[in-house]
């Protein structure tokens, strides 16, 4: 049995926009399987990223990626130009190791990274030619040095965070999950104890609930809410707020920040 001294939890954690019904994505992981021949732990953070949403993807990431213990392996494939000249690469930061396109998906541990290397081109399926081989080399020992080449462009870098000025700040949509919640970049520290109104897309919300659960008695049927994350969100008890606004991905989010 190969003994492995570099992730030693042999956990993979993926995130795509690859959706259920394609099969891609158990062809990724039969791969890992058939080229490591070792037990593996698949983690499926999520595969359904809004189609092409980088900065989305990158923003799941960002809030999940810490919850894993050291020696994770993530493979983030969110690439509307596959098969095009844009490099791969694999990055080593905060004790995991990243695998995805250099197209921004990986800003929130980029800064971070002790080293970047670039893994070869593929002319078919790279999710599966490139992205398996390296996660199964890596897991039967390999380390980063030995699956790619030392990466000497810059890495594209996508920033996050939400803009300030000196009376509001400003963010936007970065995710609506599946209960139909509206998910933005403002964190809670940014904002203190405010609860002014907030702007999403070209609807006000002046109401705030602690818990969804407040939306039920409260006599409103849409709320701000901080979530369990840490950032603004709009949320409505048992119905989509998506489908409530019409707001999409994208989208500004905005809130004073002076006193009303």
């Amino acid at each position: 049995m190969v003994i492995n001294n570099h992730c030693t939890n042999n956990v993979v954690a993926l995130l795509t926009d690859f959706g259920g019904g394609s099969g891609y994505l158990s062809q990724i992981k039969a791969t890992v399987l058939k080229l490591c021949r070792m037990p593996v732990q698949f983690i499926d953070i999520t595969n359904s990223v809004t189609n092409f949403q980088i900065k989305e993807a990158a923003f799941i990431l960002k809030l999940n990626y810490q919850w894993f213990p050291e020696g994770t392996i993530f493979i983030a494939i969110v690439d509307p130009d596959v098969r095009s000249k844009r490099d791969i690469i694999a990055l080593k930061s905060e004790g995991m190791i990243f695998i995805a396109p250099d197209n921004g998906i990986l800003s929130p541990v980029i800064l971070n990274a002790d080293r970047i290397v670039t893994i070869n081109h593929g002319n078919a399926f790279a999710e599966r030619d490139l992205y398996a081989e390296a996660a199964s080399k890596l897991l039967c020992g390999d380390n980063i040095e030995q699956i790619g080449k030392s990466y000497t462009n810059k890495p594209k870098f996508i920033d996050l965070k939400p803009r300030f000025n000196k009376f509001s700040v400003i963010g936007e949509i970065m995710h609506i999950d599946d209960f139909g919640n509206i998910i933005s970049n403002i964190q809670e520290e940014s904002i203190k104890n405010r609860r002014h109104s907030v702007k999403w897309g070209n609807v006000s919300v002046a109401e705030w609930i602690q818990n969804y659960r407040n939306l039920k008695n409260s006599g409103v049927y849409i709320a701000n809410i901080i979530n369990s994350s840490g950032y603004l969100e709009l949320a409505s008890y048992k119905e989509s707020a998506a489908k409530q606004t019409q707001v999409s991905i994208g989208d500004t989010v905005s809130m004073p920040l002076t006193d009303i």
